[in-house]
């Protein structure tokens, strides 16, 4: 593996899930970005990095060696970010969601193909090995057919309050269920065909929110059936009221010959599934990776021409968006909303 350059932009709590990920690989940040003086400096201390800027211009323009640029920073920069990146010719790695319009996501498209660049977005947790192992399990029908995949998350509000935002950033329900989107469709390996929705929103009186003019919803269940007779679910709240503490419930796999439920949860990754079947369980363990590690690995490999793309594409981040979009229509009409299946790229 060649060494790589990367102008990491963004020094907050995933900016420094980013750096350790590089570090772990054996690549060099060659820069730090972040309007936050001391926030890079600290980040720039931590990996002996000499140069920090607090625009992404300026770091193009004085390191012309950095060659993969490092999107994680708040959803409302995403696309010009990568739309400046990608037109200086550098590489792109860019956190999801990808953006807030599916417009914003074929501008970044149009730009990256025109400059014949690799583009990625961060979807680390389908790299865990629990998608695998349940992926796995389903294509050897361990469980039968229909399949129902139910998860859930709450939490108070959300301490980076931007993530609130309606104009900004689209809100909780969009910034999570990416993941799930993505996660659904690798282990039931199919498209959805319909998704429904109800939501609100919880904290709408919280005075940590009232700078918002339109706040986002952040409560609310989403039923998706895929075009292979499968369900999943999500209940999800980023409302809830600060310190509320809420008993973490793992993913659970139902089907008509045995369930699978997830084990705790530790660095985006699964520690591992206890499979019952009737009334024998087996706990299967899973080895505890670093899925920013495994997704920065991939990336360097794309842009060696080692595989023919990363993991998820700008493409798999456009797919995930259009159906978080969707739920938010689903919530908005108080209908389903019915989807054209699109193929997948690759």
């Amino acid at each position: 593996m060649s060494q790589h350059r990367v102008i990491l932009v963004g020094a907050g709590d995933m900016g420094g899930h980013h750096a350790r990920a590089w570090a772990a690989v054996g690549q060099t940040i060659a820069a730090v970005v972040d309007p936050d003086v001391q926030r890079r400096a600290a980040l720039a201390e931590n990996y002996q990095v000499r140069e920090t800027f607090s625009d992404l211009e300026e770091a193009l323009a004085r390191c012309p060696d950095g060659d993969i640029v490092d999107v994680a920073v708040p959803l409302k920069h995403h696309a010009p970010l990568v739309i400046a990146a990608a037109r200086r010719g550098r590489h792109v790695l860019v956190e999801k969601p990808v953006a807030r319009t599916l417009a914003e996501v074929d501008a970044m498209q149009d730009a990256v193909s025109r400059a014949g660049v690799v583009a990625a977005v961060g979807f680390q947790r389908n790299l865990s090995p629990g998608v695998a192992f349940l992926r796995d399990l389903v294509r050897q029908n361990r469980f039968g057919r229909p399949l129902l995949f139910t998860a859930e998350g709450f939490a108070e509000i959300r301490p980076k309050r931007f993530m609130h935002d309606a104009e900004d950033n689209n809100g909780p329900l969009v910034d999570l269920l990416g993941h799930y989107f993505l996660l659904w469709e690798s282990v039931f390996e199919s498209q959805p065909e319909r998704i429904y929705a109800d939501g609100f929103v919880l904290a709408h009186d919280r005075p940590e929110l009232q700078q918002f003019a339109k706040k986002a919803i952040d409560t609310g269940t989403v039923v998706v059936r895929y075009a292979s007779g499968d369900v999943a679910t999500m209940t999800v709240s980023w409302g809830l009221s600060p310190k509320t503490r809420v008993p973490w419930v793992p993913e659970r796999l139902f089907g008509p010959n045995a369930v699978a439920i997830g084990g705790a949860f530790k660095d985006f990754t699964w520690e591992g599934f206890t499979i019952i079947e009737g009334d024998q369980e087996t706990f299967h363990p899973l080895p505890l990776v670093n899925p920013f590690a495994l997704q920065a690995q991939a990336f360097i490999e794309a842009v060696e021409g080692r595989r023919p793309a990363p993991p998820s594409t700008l493409e798999d981040g456009r797919r995930m968006l259009r159906l978080s979009l969707a739920a938010l229509q689903s919530i908005a009409t108080g209908e389903p909303v019915h989807l054209a299946l699109e193929p997948k790229e690759g």
